[in-house]
Parts: structure tokens; sequence; C-alpha cells
């Protein structure tokens, strides 16, 4: 599972050693086109990170966005230890790495690079939904 994390651009940089500590923590979970994945409400769901597939985001019944291999959801969640917000589905066969919040937070603060990434992807996020409220 390292080996498929080391390949996306959130983990770009991560030294192997990192990477490889880490692996004991990430669990890998797989769903086949349309299985919900995550439901709004749902605590302590991990970071999800996509590996192969594509998902789709659901909020008030919509689909918002589309997500896919290198992407991942549920960072909210875990980072604040709050429920989900959005309904997560898949689109298509999706594999995922999740790594729950307990281990996610000593590892973002040994690796502050993929804490700046994390943080431009939920700043690129609030922009696209404040246009959809455009």
């Amino acid at each position: 599972m390292v080996e498929s994390l080391a390949r996306h651009a959130l983990f770009a940089d991560v030294p192997a050693d990192a990477l490889a500590a880490l692996d004991v923590a990430i669990r890998e979970v797989e769903f086949n086109e349309g299985d919900w994945i995550l439901r709004a409400g749902t605590e302590n769901c991990g970071l999800h990170v996509i590996i192969e597939g594509e998902a789709g985001v659901v909020i008030d019944g919509e689909e918002r966005s589309r997500i896919h291999a290198g992407m991942f959801f549920g960072e909210i969640s875990a980072l604040l230890a709050e429920p989900v917000a959005a309904d997560v589905f898949a689109r298509t066969h999706i594999r995922c790495a999740v790594i729950d919040r307990d281990d996610l937070f000593p590892f973002l603060l040994a690796n502050p690079s993929v804490t700046l990434r994390l943080l431009q992807a939920e700043v690129r996020r609030l922009a696209d939904s404040n246009l959809w409220r455009a």
C-alpha cells in the first residue's frame, strides 16, 4: 500500500522510512460501483486516499464533485474529530488507503509538506464551494 501512496502528489516528497512507518497504520478498503463509502454523520472515518477508481461527493442530495485516484476525502472529519458532512459513493470500483485520526496527527506533524498540500487542497475546495453558491 505504501508504494501506491508514494506515487500520489500528497505524499510526493515523504521519505521512504516515514511512509514505511505509516504502513502499519494504513487500512485498505474496497467498494463496488454504487456503494456508499461514507454517509453524512459518520464519525471517526479517517483520511481516505483514493488509490484507484472514482467517487462522487453528495451534499444535500446533489452530487457536487467527482474525485479520483490521487485525491482524498474524510480529512475534515479526521482533523476536527467531527462527523462527516457529505455523502461519498463509489462511481466505479474503488480502492482506498485509510489512515485513522490517531495515526494521521503524528504523521502530519512529522511531515509538514503533506500538511501543506492537505491545506492547499482544502483551500481549493473552499474556493470551489464558493462558486457553487454564487
